[in-house]
């Protein structure tokens, strides 16, 4: 997505502005194609975890520039995170052959997309609750053999602020999530963002404070008995 349109595009209200409507549509079309290339990005997925020897991530950024005609100038992961990694060597071929390619309908500019992991995120996002959290490798990861640790960027990671109701979704993640939503429907993604936030805000039954009324009345009742003794 273009960073200078997303600038422009802060604060916007209903109607939405028709350069979002675009880039939701452009969005649309490119993860369109990487759906059609679903196989292809699932294997290469499947042979980084393999070498690494358990499952870091199932989504990964990307930045594709695209000409005219939907000519993809160039391709790579967006960030120095993944620069040199096991990701980068087995799904870095796969970006370097979209440039011999065109996206069909997608205007020029440059696009911000996640490369999905269609199977493990489906399980992922059924099972995210059993998850340890996400803040850094765990304890585990020390008696993984050396060469399975080497060139892991543990820093990547699912998109959690999406799930978190104390993060506003900025304009370019809402139009991700959507865009998202209208390719893989069945991941119900905007849904399970809507109910986890909702969930996250509710107060947990065990975290209880006295009501106002209740500290109030003590403080009366202990004043009372100090006034009475004098």
């Amino acid at each position: 997505m273009s960073e200078s349109i997303v600038a422009r595009l802060r604060d916007w209200g209903e109607p939405a502005h028709p350069g979002i409507i675009r880039l939701h549509g452009d969005l649309i079309q490119v993860y369109r194609a990487m759906r059609e290339q679903q196989a292809e990005i699932d294997a290469a997925f499947d042979r980084a975890t393999a070498q690494i020897g358990f499952v870091v991530t199932t989504t990964l950024p990307v930045q594709v520039e695209v000409a005219s005609e939907g000519k993809v100038k160039s391709a790579q992961f967006a960030g120095e995170a993944l620069r040199g990694t096991i990701f980068e060597k087995e799904l870095g071929p796969f970006l370097q052959g979209l440039t011999a390619k065109a996206f069909t309908s997608v205007s020029a500019g440059t696009y911000y997309f996640y490369l999905i992991w269609y199977n493990a995120l489906t399980l992922k996002l059924s099972y995210d609750y059993l998850e340890w959290a996400p803040f850094g490798p765990p304890h585990t990861i020390a008696a993984q053999p050396a060469e399975r640790r080497a060139n892991v960027a543990w820093e990547v990671r699912e998109p959690p602020h999406w799930f978190d109701p104390g993060y506003a979704i900025a304009v370019e993640d809402a139009v991700v999530i959507s865009a998202v939503d209208t390719v893989y429907p069945e991941l119900k993604l905007s849904e399970r963002i809507a109910a986890d936030r909702l969930a996250i805000r509710r107060v947990r039954p065990e975290v209880i404070e006295p009501p106002a009324s209740t500290i109030e009345s003590a403080l009366l009742r202990e004043l009372k008995a100090k006034l009475g003794k004098t």
